[in-house]
């Protein structure tokens, strides 16, 4: 008896102290990365402000996908700045497309954001550590291929 109680008290003590640790890690995480094309934003937007356009630079996102694995939804576009929000099973993201151009080069400067609140639980606060590592590696490699795409033009 006193081991089961000695185990349940650990438990508890376990998940208080583990909880309490994840409350000092932040609950907004934002993971970002950037691209120089050397184009105007107005040859860019069309890829970015059209879902059916992804496929084309963003891995994974032909029709199927989007349908079945997750929503995505555009909620504002402008000359500068596209917004979708991302529905999944793990998570709802907030994405941001910054188009900052520089006439003087000719470059314009696409800068590609994933905002994600996370709730108290210990394990979605630690988990949220990896995005910038899993998210912004597939962020690159798809900011990349738009380059590719847009110069290729």
């Amino acid at each position: 008896m006193r081991v089961i109680k000695l185990g349940f008290i650990s438990a508890v003590v376990f998940f208080i102290l583990f909880t309490l640790g994840g409350l000092l890690l932040p609950s907004h995480n934002i993971v970002s990365r950037a691209v120089n094309i050397k184009a105007k934003p107005a040859s860019i937007l069309p890829l970015v402000q059209n879902k059916s356009a992804w496929h084309l630079w963003i891995e994974g996102m032909d029709s199927t996908t989007l349908n079945k694995r997750q929503q995505v939804q555009i909620v504002a576009v402008s000359d500068s700045l596209v917004v979708a929000n991302w529905k999944t099973a793990e998570a709802n993201y907030t994405t941001k497309f910054r188009f900052i151009y520089n006439p003087g080069q000719a470059v314009t400067i696409v800068q590609w954001q994933f905002e994600q609140e996370v709730k108290w639980y210990p394990w979605e606060r630690i988990s949220s550590l990896m995005n910038d590592k899993i998210l912004g590696t597939l962020m690159e490699k798809n900011l990349a291929k738009l380059q590719m795409v847009v110069e290729a033009n």
